[in-house]
């Protein structure tokens, strides 16, 4: 039978995809945990199994052939644990309708029992189990279920610091660094981050590195200064580091993580899960950027636990033998249990009480024996309702508790509380002597919780960096939704993030908007580093924005989703346009210059050619304009030349160009205009405009007038220097008949003047 997907299937898959662990190398701290899985419950077959969308993959495993890595899904036993929170047990598949025709039942390996608990993500996603299998049919003890807890709790422990790693470098990698708020970005992540973060260069320096760095490797900023990391790398790890980077310098990966050892100054050994992703430009490697995140206690951990077990293991043996499965050999392996064992009668009263229960607890088992448990590890503001629960439960031998792990609060003999992980049950028939006894297990998750706080605190500072940032920052998955995106897509686009996430981007976006984008996510889901410039209007408010989208790669080579990061570039566009429009204008009269006028008149002439219409230009300059500048000086003269330009525009149609070429030279662009007596008639009201007083400052009248030379060219002849030419000579004609007037040449067919 195949299991029915998750209702969370599609966010549980990209869950498990964004940790890059599926057809990722095998790792000891897996490998570690599915061998003692493996001894611990006394099976063959052991392993930690990621389920995908159509295969489930073995992270690690023990007991099955090396070469096999995978199985379709819709023979893994894991795919039906993944569907609830609690252990999933099949005592004999041959018994079970589900599985009885399964393959892997009737042929290798040859599953009968299998017992199975969800590894679980940050977000509670299921990425698949640690389980355990055996070739004989089984029950697993809750003992061993409890064993299986502690061991999925490890791996899950890694996880969750592998995802924690994961977002800090796909940060600090996404190749913004380079860009000025992408900079800023970098530096905040860098002294925020809860890891180790560091840019490496090309030869293994340190270049930039954070203050979590330092207090890791247990050294000062100044003596990481041209240090490499091969330095103060342990010995016996530098080859497979190396290995590592090669393989990134030659393309063959995309990054690599690896367990590895640390040198401090003092001789100490710091072991560190290193995550380091390669950064190139143009295809060129740059540097490297390293996440490393400090492990040592948990391998210490590990180490004190792997030894506890074993001697656990090895006590637990020979005490069988002796005691011949008495009662004394199940007193001593709850003695040694690593979980607090509770056992009280219907009334409360502690009948049982172990040596964890005593580390955890602080109170003795002499002290605790006969003593209500109420009164010893329910804190006073629940005791009310655990008292309820247990009058219920002497009235109904009904609970909703037994059988179901929980999360509750415990207070130890100092009045101090603790975070425990519980499973109460009651005892079997028969063994409780004439009455009904209820054990449970407590574990203390304090470490797990303030774990989970620690990376609740992270994510919530990345999230307000992010947040705060004059940035737009988002992540697109391959179907084109978005997975993340900051508050400054509220103000920017007008955007509500929270209402944003998990919909398609053309859902999001308006039409036009998202027509802008389409292409070019596009080509960036295909892995193009796509760059470009946007112009967005929100609110009536225009900006103009340059977005970058950067392809997200998983460890295979697969693009899988997209980062997208937008800057306003308003400003600079608004000043790039003032300096061409400074570039073009007159700083005196405001009216186009010699470049903006040349520009005008070859567009003017080239589309004269091609429609046949005519096209005339006026050269005009303002008579004994060099006497007025010599007896009035520069100042009165540059308020001439401004008022000039004043009236002679004013006499002048919009489509007309008009500009001052130096000096008291202007000329006229005359466009649309049909018979050369249409020139006469401007020429003759520029004329009128202009030989009105002008008046000055100081009170000052003056006369001035105007001399004006039209060149009317019918049919394109000229070239626009030809035109400007044939206007300047009909200037000096006009300055020849006297000044103050104005002669009109007609050229084409017809030269001549009229």
């Amino acid at each position: 039978m195949v299991a029915d997907p998750r209702p969370d299937e599609e966010r549980r898959i990209d869950a498990l995809r964004a940790l890059r662990l599926l057809d990722s190398p095998r790792e000891p701290v897996f490998d570690v945990i599915t061998r003692m899985a493996a001894r611990l419950l006394r099976t063959p077959i052991a392993l930690i199994s990621l389920v995908d969308s159509h295969r489930q993959w073995f992270k690690s495993s023990v007991g099955i052939d090396p070469g096999l890595t995978q199985t379709p899904r819709e023979l893994a036993f894991c795919a039906h644990a993944i569907q609830s929170t609690e252990p999933f047990i099949v005592p004999d598949a041959r018994l079970d309708a589900r599985f009885a025709n399964n393959p892997m039942v009737t042929g290798e390996p040859g599953i009968r029992a299998y017992a199975g608990i969800p590894l679980t993500s940050a977000e509670g996603f299921a990425l698949g189990t640690l389980c355990v299998i055996d070739h004989q049919a089984r029950t697993f003890t809750d003992a061993e279920l409890d064993t299986l807890r502690d061991l999925v709790e490890m791996a899950r422990n890694e996880v969750l610091s592998r995802e924690a790693a994961l977002k800090a470098s796909a940060l600090a990698s996404d190749g913004q660094a380079d860009l000025p708020d992408g900079a800023a970005l970098f530096q905040a992540i860098f002294e925020q981050a809860a890891a180790g973060i560091a840019m490496v260069g090309l030869d293994g320096v340190w270049l930039r590195f954070n203050a979590k760095l330092c207090s890791i490797l247990g050294r000062t900023p100044q003596s990481l200064q041209g240090v490499t990391f091969q330095d103060i790398t342990h010995p016996d790890d530098l080859s497979l580091d190396l290995r590592h980077v090669q393989e990134l310098m030659d393309g063959l990966a995309d990054q690599y993580a690896m367990e590895k050892r640390y040198l401090r100054p003092d001789g100490g050994v710091v072991w560190a899960n290193l995550t380091v992703a390669l950064v190139r430009r143009n295809g060129l490697p740059r540097y490297f950027i390293a996440v490393i995140d400090d492990i040592s206690e948990r391998k210490r951990a590990e180490a004190s636990l792997a030894a506890l077990r074993s001697d656990l293991e090895q006590r637990v043996v020979e005490r069988t033998r002796d005691l011949q499965r008495s009662n004394d050999w199940l007193n001593a392996v709850l003695g040694n249990a690593l979980n607090a064992f509770i056992c009280v009668d219907e009334r409360g009263h502690i009948v049982e009480w172990n040596r964890q229960a005593e580390r955890t607890l602080g109170w003795k088992r002499s002290e605790a024996l006969g003593r209500l448990m109420s009164e010893l590890i329910i804190p006073q503001r629940l005791r009310d309702g655990h008292e309820t629960g247990m009058a219920h439960l002497r009235r109904t031998s009904e609970a909703k508790v037994l059988g179901r792990r929980l999360e509750l609060t415990a207070q130890r003999k100092d009045s101090s509380e603790i975070p425990c992980e519980v499973t109460i049950n009651a005892l079997p028939d028969g063994l409780g002597q004439g009455q009904t006894l209820y054990f449970s297990f407590l574990h203390d998750i304090s470490y797990r919780k303030q774990a989970e706080q620690a990376l609740a605190d992270s994510e919530r500072r990345l999230r307000t960096i992010a947040d705060n940032l004059p940035a737009l920052i988002a992540y697109v998955d391959q179907d084109e939704r978005y997975v993340f995106c900051n508050r400054t897509y509220q103000s920017w686009l007008g955007v509500d993030p929270g209402a944003a996430v998990g919909r398609p981007v053309s859902e999001v976006l308006d039409e036009a908007a998202y027509a802008q984008r389409r292409d070019l996510l596009v080509r960036a889901s295909q892995g193009e580093f796509v760059e470009f410039d946007i112009e967005s209007t929100s609110d009536g408010e225009v900006r103009h924005l340059r977005l970058a989208y950067l392809p997200d790669r998983s460890e295979s080579g697969e693009v899988v989703g997209v980062f997208a990061l937008g800057t306003d570039i308003t400003d600079a566009k608004l000043a790039q346009h003032q300096l061409f429009e400074l570039a073009r204008t007159d700083m005196l009269t405001g009216l186009a210059n010699r470049r903006a006028f040349d520009d005008a008149l070859a567009q003017a002439v080239a589309r004269q050619k091609r429609s046949g219409l005519p096209l005339a230009l006026a050269f005009l300059d303002i008579d004994n304009f060099k006497g007025i500048n010599d007896s009035l000086g520069h100042g009165l003269g540059d308020e001439v030349l401004r008022t000039f330009a004043l009236r002679l525009t004013s006499c002048m149609r919009s489509s007309d160009v008009v500009a001052r070429l130096a000096g008291d030279e202007f000329v006229v662009l005359l466009e649309g205009l049909k018979h050369p007596h249409e020139a006469e008639v401007i020429a003759r009201k520029v004329i009128r405009a202009i030989s009105a007083k002008f008046d000055l400052t100081g009170d000052l009248g003056l006369d001035v007038t105007t001399s004006l030379g039209v060149a009317f060219m019918a049919k394109h002849t000229l070239s626009p220097q030809e035109l400007v030419d044939a206007a300047d000579k009909a200037l000096y004609q006009a300055k020849a008949a006297g000044k103050n007037t104005y002669k009109v040449v007609q050229t084409g067919e017809h030269d001549g003047h009229l």
